[in-house]
């Protein structure tokens, strides 16, 4: 009898639950476009979850343990002092931080299952624990003002309390049910229609929250229009960058929420200038007598000479247009779904207990009666026409989503994206860099080999001939001696000899040009002193050009994990055009390319071939340096016996 007794004040508050689940849920939208109210909200909404996931486990039996979180990474402390976060320095600690915990939020799928668990069960789970009050509110409302004979109403009552309390228990575990599928850690059934909406409410309410971000930049073209009237122009260099990071901060979401880049179009800070004949630096026409000044003096025309500086005052401009297209889909959904339709279906949970004890009875179809009332709809149209309505504009809302955000994204590529002039400047620039710095390494390479020959075979090979003038000398009157002569001749021949082979490995290795980039790498693993693990995926051989760098900055990475590491993993594989080479370690982590010259000379290296490479080190380790470059394999694989 406690378990019927209990099991009603138990459906009345999951109800509850259920609606303020979904209350919230609208909350966390607006934290999202807030950005900075972001952390905070999925706090709160990590804590009802858990709220909720317990009552499940102790009401309905349901088995729902607790997700495992990973904490978000924390901000990397540099040698310097300074915190580095997507090539960007900062002084402290809370910026980068923030910034670590908002990308963590965006990639855990735990929280999406749990937004959806909030949105969606006071139209599912929530029904059947509703049906237990609402039957217990019928028979309060039967007695309290009974339509029929106390007859009749009294033993009507006694049968929607008995009833409800009958089935309380088996609505508990429907709801616990429902909450095992979005609350649980199992994988999630999937449909054609299932995806369909899942991909349409993402473009929703991701679409909203960019028209927020949007707005948020048009506020910062409001600020430098202030500035320009209040100033002349004058606080023009220090208002521009407010607009350029809100911009910075869209495009960034663009990314996570869509996966449709936005380069950033900007020119780089010019390099500082030197000093001239007279000691000054000059900045056009201006003449600085220290450096900081004439670096900040350079400020105002790197932003004015930009072009893309303007085009971002211009993009925020048009975005107010855009703005309120892109809230259609979440204002249909929101007042179609969960006013037009939603709300009659939960009319009894809602409006019953103000009708019991106010007295005054709201309509289930109130929203409707008010667009009725506006004149949206003729006065013909029957009330329960909001249901049908109500479901056919969210899916209109829905249907919009997609398109509607596929039209934001080809405004945002008209002019947040690089020009096609700024992207053959940027490519000018960059083959002229890495031509500079391929030019550089190979004149170091070409002192290194002098001076190697100088120092080595060449001293050796002068001290051979030396050794062979003193044999032809000595042949007649000392044999003996001569012969110890021409023993530590051929000796120092050999040791040369040795040197010229070393220098020619270091040069190009025998085993590369004879075997392939495979081969190479399993030859020098073999002599590093720690135990490497090599997987080669091959089908063929690369060009010379390309094995050569290949195998070097291999060979780079393979010598910075050995100082730290006990174990190291490489694989090599060509895929889609693309050779990609990954060492893994199980050293202490905490690398930064910043800190030393080795990953900034592979980064060279790959660079000339266009090749990138890409670090992962948190503290703790492991570190993983993934190096890609674009080629083609030029033949098949062979090998020499």
């Amino acid at each position: 009898m406690t378990r019927f007794a209990l099991a009603v004040p138990r459906c009345v508050a999951l109800v509850v639950l259920a609606v303020a689940g979904l209350a919230y849920a609208h909350l966390l939208v607006v934290g999202a476009t807030l950005v900075i109210a972001y952390p905070l909200a999925v706090s709160g909404q990590v804590r009802l979850t858990a709220l909720a996931r317990r009552l499940a486990r102790a009401w309905a039996g349901a088995d729902l343990p607790a997700p495992v979180r990973s904490p978000p990474p924390t901000p990397h402390r540099r040698e310097d002092g300074w915190y580095a976060h997507d090539g960007t320095l900062f002084k402290s600690p809370r910026l980068p931080a923030f910034l670590l915990k908002m990308e963590h939020h965006s990639k855990d799928p735990t929280l999406v299952r749990e937004w959806l668990w909030l949105i969606l069960t006071p139209v599912t789970g929530a029904v059947p624990v509703l049906v237990p009050p609402a039957l217990i509110a019928a028979g309060v409302f039967l007695l309290v003002s009974p339509p029929w004979p106390l007859a009749w109403s009294v033993p009507a009552a006694v049968v929607a309390v008995v009833a409800a309390f009958l089935l309380a228990p088996g609505a508990l575990r429907a709801y616990g049910l429902w909450a095992g599928v979005l609350l649980g850690t199992g994988e999630l059934p999937q449909t054609a229609v299932s995806r369909w909406v899942t991909r349409t409410s993402a473009a929703t309410w991701r679409g909203a929250g960019l028209a927020g971000l949007s707005l948020a930049a048009f506020g910062g073209l409001l600020l430098n229009l202030l500035a320009a009237a209040l100033s002349w122009g004058g606080l023009l260099p220090y208002t521009l960058p407010v607009t350029r990071a809100l911009v910075e901060l869209y495009r960034r979401h663009v990314g996570r929420w869509t996966g449709t880049e936005l380069p950033a179009p900007y020119r780089p800070y010019p390099p500082s200038p030197s000093p001239g004949e007279d000691g000054n630096y000059r900045v056009g026409r201006v003449l600085y007598t220290d450096l900081p000044a004439a670096v900040q003096g350079q400020r105002p025309g790197w932003l004015f000479g930009d072009p893309a500086t303007w085009r971002d005052q211009l993009w925020s401009l048009g975005s107010v247009a855009l703005a309120p297209l892109s809230f259609v889909p979440a204002v249909l959904v929101g007042f179609g779904f969960y006013g037009l339709f939603c709300q009659p279906l939960t009319w009894v949970g809602w409006a019953a207990p103000i009708g019991l004890f106010t007295g005054y009875w709201v309509t289930p179809f109130y929203l409707w009666f008010g667009i009725e009332h506006v004149g949206l709809v003729a006065p013909w149209f029957p009330d329960w026409a909001s249901m049908p309505v109500g479901l056919a504009m969210a899916l209109l809302g829905l249907g919009l989503a997609s398109p509607l955000m596929r039209l934001r994204l080809s405004w945002d590529r008209l002019l947040l994206t690089p020009t096609a002039a700024t992207v053959l400047a940027s490519r000018v620039a960059h083959l002229a860099t890495t031509r500079a710095d391929a030019v550089d390494v190979q004149a170091a390479e070409l002192r290194r080999i002098e001076r190697d020959l100088h120092d080595g075979a060449q001293a050796r090979l002068i001290a051979v001939g030396l050794g062979l003038a003193a044999v032809a000398r000595l042949m007649e009157t000392d044999p003996v001696r001569a012969r110890r002569v021409l023993e530590q001749a051929q000796e120092t021949s050999a040791a040369a000899l040795a040197e010229l082979r070393g220098l020619v490995r270091g040069i190009h290795p025998p085993v590369l040009a004879e075997r392939g980039l495979g081969d190479a790498i399993r030859a020098i693993a073999l002599d590093t002193p720690l135990p490497v693990d090599v997987d080669v995926d091959l089908p063929g051989r690369l060009d010379a050009p390309v094995e050569s760098a290949a195998y070097f900055v291999t060979c780079e990475a393979l010598t910075n994990a050995a100082r730290c590491a006990s174990h190291i993993s490489i694989s090599l594989a060509h895929r889609d055009g693309v050779l990609r080479m990954v060492v893994t370690d199980d050293g202490p982590g905490g690398a930064d390319p910043a800190a030393g010259t080795g990953l900034r000379g592979i980064q060279r290296r790959l660079a000339t071939f266009d090749g990138t490479l890409t670090l992962h080190s948190p503290p703790g380790g492991p570190t993983t340096v993934t190096m890609e470059i674009p080629c083609a394999l030029s033949s098949p694989r062979t090998s020499t016996s």
